[in-house]
């Protein structure tokens, strides 16, 4: 019976704050992809990899997420999930010399991006607080239902 509870008995809500912080999430990532692209002087079409890490990415659905606008409409081969990436790369690097000099080349060529004072960057946000973006251009593989 509805509201009972038990084992394998209790209701699974979604609620309007759940909902808004996932609209706000996936504003945040894309936003995020977009003011990466623009400050390295890319589109986001020419994207080669995009690599997912961690418990949040290993229950990533990369079709639904790239549907609601939280990625970039890609090829979904540019997509990889590597599984704890932190971990594993500090392993790795800890067992081998030749990769931990190759680490510490990567991190002497890393970017910082504030992303929150970067110019452009709220007026993203803002436009990928919408279902999937309020730029349907940037999703071609998505279809919306019309009226």
């Amino acid at each position: 019976m509805k509201g009972e509870t038990g084992a394998g008995t209790d209701d699974i809500v979604l609620t309007e704050i759940d909902i808004d912080n996932l609209i706000r999430t996936k504003g945040a990532i894309f936003a995020g992809i977009m003011t990466l692209c623009k400050g390295v002087g890319i589109q986001p079409q020419e994207i080669e990899r995009v690599v997912i890490a961690g418990a949040f990415g290993k229950h990533l659905d990369v079709n639904n997420a790239i549907r609601i606008g939280m990625l970039p409409d890609l090829d979904r081969k540019h997509f990889e999930y590597i599984g704890n990436g932190s971990l594993q790369g500090a392993s790795m690097a800890l067992l081998s010399q030749r990769l931990w000099q190759e680490m510490q080349d990567i991190a002497d060529r890393v970017t910082y991006f504030e992303l929150s004072s970067w110019p452009g960057y709220m007026d993203d946000f803002m436009a990928a607080l919408f279902l999937p973006h309020t730029d349907g251009g940037l999703f071609p593989s998505v279809l919306v239902a019309s009226g």
